[in-house]
């Protein structure tokens, strides 16, 4: 299959600093977003810093040939940027959510942390292929949708896992079959929480470039206030 992708990031509408940051490696079939938590004065440092060492480990495999073992790398990533960001941030600490991707073959493998998000689009049909770790989502699962009615207004946006927690990380591995003609979409909740999942369908399945849907999802978040950063990676697969 032949690859094309590209990746975009926009501060928003409302935020004063953009702490989103992406990975795009055509060539090594890596994909990734990274949303540093707001309100931390370490955001932006926590989600530049992941993308630092993905690309660190990327070179490092590819150059050895060994294997990328998803749930290792990633918890060692959790491990050196929760220290070092405990020794700049020491009072409040700091964290970011990350969704990793890659393409192997005809499979798409994915690690994922936090609440940003991966979509596959296929015959019209769009599939999340992540879970929220959300107050929200823990309340859905627990309660079903109707826990929505009484949600407190910060618990759609109160991570339960991300980069940057002390102690155990458990990560999220998955992995899904690809086909010629498949849309992949990655993006911070930026986007996600903000751009209607048929809005998200309308620009995947268009004849743009990857580069002119990643500006048309951004600017559609932004024309509904733009609330949060938004970052969105398009992998296209012909």
């Amino acid at each position: 299959m032949q690859i094309t992708a590209h990746g975009l990031t926009d501060k928003g509408r409302a935020r004063s600093e953009n702490q989103d940051a992406f990975l795009v490696d055509v060539d090594h079939g890596f994909f990734a977003v990274a949303d540093g938590v707001g309100g931390l004065s370490g955001g932006a440092d926590a989600s530049r810093r992941i993308v630092e060492l993905l690309e660190e480990n990327i070179r490092r495999i590819s150059g050895s040939g060994e294997s990328f073992d998803f749930a290792n790398t990633i918890i060692g990533i959790n491990q050196l940027v929760t220290r070092e960001l405990n020794q700049a941030y020491p009072e409040k600490g700091s964290g970011s959510t990350l969704t990793l991707g890659r393409i192997i073959e005809k499979q798409l493998v994915i690690g994922h942390v936090g609440d940003s998000a991966a979509y596959r689009l296929r015959g019209g049909e769009l599939q999340k292929l992540t879970i929220d770790h959300t107050m929200e989502q823990e309340l859905i699962e627990q309660y079903g949708e109707g826990a929505r009615r009484n949600m407190p207004p910060a618990y759609p946006h109160t991570l339960t896992r991300c980069i940057g927690q002390e102690g155990n990380l458990v990560v999220d591995q998955s992995r899904v079959d690809l086909v010629p003609g498949d849309r992949i979409l990655l993006c911070t909740d930026g986007l996600s929480k903000v751009v209607s999942e048929s809005e998200i369908i309308e620009r995947l399945a268009s004849d743009q470039s990857p580069q002119e849907i990643c500006e048309a999802l951004i600017d559609r978040a932004n024309a509904n206030s733009g609330p949060d950063n938004i970052t969105a990676i398009t992998v296209l697969l012909d």
